[in-house]
């Protein structure tokens, strides 16, 4: 089944809506259902016509990106602050927001965010569970309908947080997103060969190839070490 998916932008600059609309139009599979110069309008909108993607800016008159985000918390599958005030981006966690753009818009950024999009939600119709009946000490089980998959943890690369889902890349270029939340998948996880880097992820230990005090790589993934996380590399070593 081909992806098609729905989006709305609220802003209240006419050229930073323009520039979410030309960047928007080079996927073909992104279709524009509605353009708001502020959330008031929107949030009626929204709650008719139920975008997948909601490409919103922050400090608006009236009513602001956040108190509007506030409001349709669950509404909408990734909504996505494009901003100028990089201060929000904590905040914006708390939100569920799947993504936090600055303005003006990068193009290989916006893309970035795209390619994320795409791939949540595509591995969203396929989202599977883990079965914690059946976890061993070197493996675990992820199960969708009546299929069981067994993933040792060595070939686990790292874990990244989507909202509700945990995208768990493997080093077999196979990614399985599970129906459980980041910080509920590590207590799961052996503590000794799993660490959380980042509120969005967890590494495995022994597959990181170097770091420095703010990235870790893990072959050719580049992940970011959260603010709070830094003084983890010391216990690498």
């Amino acid at each position: 089944m081909e992806l098609s998916l729905s989006y709305m932008i609220v802003d209240d600059e006419e050229l930073s809506r323009l520039a979410v609309e030309q960047e928007a139009t080079k996927f073909n599979f992104l279709n524009n259902i509605g353009v708001f110069d502020n959330a008031q309008q929107a949030l009626a909108s929204i709650s008719k016509k139920a975008p997948d993607i909601l490409f919103s800016d922050i400090e608006m008159p009236g009513i602001t990106g956040i108190e509007m985000m506030k409001q349709i918390i669950g509404q909408v599958p990734a909504p996505v602050f494009i901003t100028s005030h990089p201060e929000y981006a904590l905040q914006s966690f708390d939100l569920e927001i799947f993504d936090y753009l600055l303005k003006p818009i990068n193009s290989e950024r916006f893309s970035k965010c795209i390619n994320r999009l795409e791939e949540f939600f595509v591995l969203h119709q396929k989202a599977m569970a883990i079965d914690n009946r059946e976890e061993g000490n070197d493996y675990m089980i992820i199960k969708q309908g009546y299929d069981k998959f067994k993933v040792n943890f060595d070939e686990i690369l790292y874990l990244e947080a989507m909202k509700d889902y945990t995208k768990i890349c493997t080093a077999e270029k196979q990614n399985y997103l599970v129906l459980e939340t980041l910080g509920g998948l590590l207590q799961q996880l052996p503590s000794d060969r799993f660490q959380r880097i980042h509120r969005s992820y967890i590494v495995n230990i022994g597959r990181i190839t170097h770091f420095s005090t703010n990235k870790v790589w893990v072959g050719t993934h580049e992940l970011p070490i959260g603010k709070s996380y830094r003084n983890l590399p010391s216990s690498w070593q």
